[in-house]
């Protein structure tokens, strides 16, 4: 387990009063390896970057001289509650943290230019909760509108029962047969300026209209650090598949080298093949000038599965450098949206910018015309027929489950089949 030095007794020059220091850490000498109980589990908040790891894999608490590796699990102690006052569980519930309180993350590098830029340490020593989904990283720099990052202090990775670590990359999903383009939907990635410029909700406001228009829809985040709050928001707007590179085995996929991005588009990409869906709408997290982005744009992989691009603006300059820059790397931009469409001047001044058509949210959000938006066929009429007292379309999946079945859904994320 993790050794602490004895905190050391001093006297303030003031009061004579004594006073305790902070306690230093220091790393182990020897590896240590240690039962799980299931009591220690039960008391334990697991984060949703953890969801296809079953509680049955963990079975010890490894420590000692260990560098961890991006994706291995980690049970640590929350010290300092600071930014983040939340940890968002396997189910998507968010549960306030408390000084104390034992939770089970996964290590990993984070870049949010509005919160952390971090990296995973180099051991098992104090570091934080730099992400409320279940990331743990070293703090290297922060959006100065914040507070620092929550304090934790690691007990030990999450091993299997021969004391081997646990790693996200082990628990990926599994595609049943070799990626086939012929059999391949139609693919739209959502892109973006930067942070928060309006990505998830195009994103989310596309699936809707899909959905509600009988369109099977599979969504995919090829990038990003790990969080539920998109995750959660597609399955609520009707997406009948949704996955992101935590499914493909990584907790967040800043300083990757862009063949693990590559790989990680074609894994997602493959096994949404493989469910019968109409379209797949990717995202790609952060800015379009993101050095990470710039590199698996320019990739002939990542071209290969794209069919168009449809990009989300904050403002009109931002945007058309934006469409611009995607058009040169060879992508057709079939539509523009985002924050920008919260203003009407800004509307005017991309208009002016940029051929590319403008959506607002609720023309993406329309069944009567998205379809046609992203050039899919008319939803057949087998499949998308009026369902039900709301008259919407079923998608064809009305046929009642024996009562003992587990909905589909549940299997998937259990990751059983």
């Amino acid at each position: 387990m993790t050794d602490f030095s004895e905190a050391s007794m001093r006297f303030d020059a003031n009061t004579q009063s004594p006073q305790l220091s902070k306690p230093q850490w220091r790393p182990s000498r020897k590896r240590t390896c240690v039962k799980l109980s299931a009591c220690d589990l039960e008391r334990t908040k697991r984060a949703f970057t953890t969801r296809r790891v079953s509680m049955d894999a963990m079975a010890t608490l490894i420590n000692g001289p260990i560098r961890p590796r991006t994706g291995d699990l980690v049970l640590a102690r929350v010290e300092r509650i600071r930014y983040q006052r939340r940890l968002e569980l396997t189910n998507g519930r968010k549960a306030s943290l408390n000084v104390g309180d034992t939770i089970i993350v996964a290590y990993g590098d984070r870049y949010a230019t509005d919160q952390f830029e971090a990296e995973v340490p180099n051991d098992l020593g104090p570091t934080n909760l730099v992400a409320t989904g279940g990331v743990a990283g070293a703090v290297l720099s922060k959006n100065r509108s914040i507070k620092p990052a929550t304090d934790i202090m690691p007990l030990g990775l999450v091993g299997d029962a021969d004391g081997r670590p646990l790693n996200l990359h082990q628990f990926r999903v599994a595609i049943d047969r070799p990626y086939d383009d012929n059999v391949r939907p139609r693919v739209v990635c959502v892109l973006g300026t930067s942070m928060n410029s309006g990505k998830t909700t195009t994103n989310h406001s596309i699936v809707l209209g899909l959905s509600r228009a009988g369109y099977r829809v599979g969504v995919a985040k090829v990038t990003g650090t790990g969080s539920g709050g998109d995750f959660w928001q597609m399955l609520d707007a009707g997406a009948a598949f949704n996955l992101d590179f935590t499914d493909a085995g990584y907790s967040a996929t800043y300083k990757l080298p862009v063949r693990d991005l590559e790989a990680i588009a074609m894994q997602l990409v493959g096994y949404l093949s493989q469910q019968n869906l109409d379209v797949i709408l990717l995202e790609v997290a952060d800015g379009i000038y993101q050095h990470q982005n710039l590199e698996l744009l320019a990739t002939e992989t990542f071209q290969s599965i794209v069919d168009a691009v449809f990009f989300a603006g904050g403002d009109a300059m931002g945007a058309a450098l934006g469409v611009n820059r995607a058009e040169m790397a060879g992508y057709q931009v079939i539509g523009l949206s985002g924050k920008l469409t919260a203003s009407e001047l800004l509307i005017r001044e991309a208009e002016a910018m940029t051929p590319v058509p403008i959506f607002r949210k609720e023309q993406l959000s329309n069944p009567e015309s998205i379809g046609a938006i992203l050039s899919l066929p008319p939803a057949t009429s087998e499949v998308a027929q009026p369902c039900g007292a709301t008259g919407r379309q079923c998608a064809g999946l009305c046929e009642p489950a024996m009562a003992e079945e587990e909905p589909s859904w549940a299997r998937f994320l259990s990751g059983t089949k």
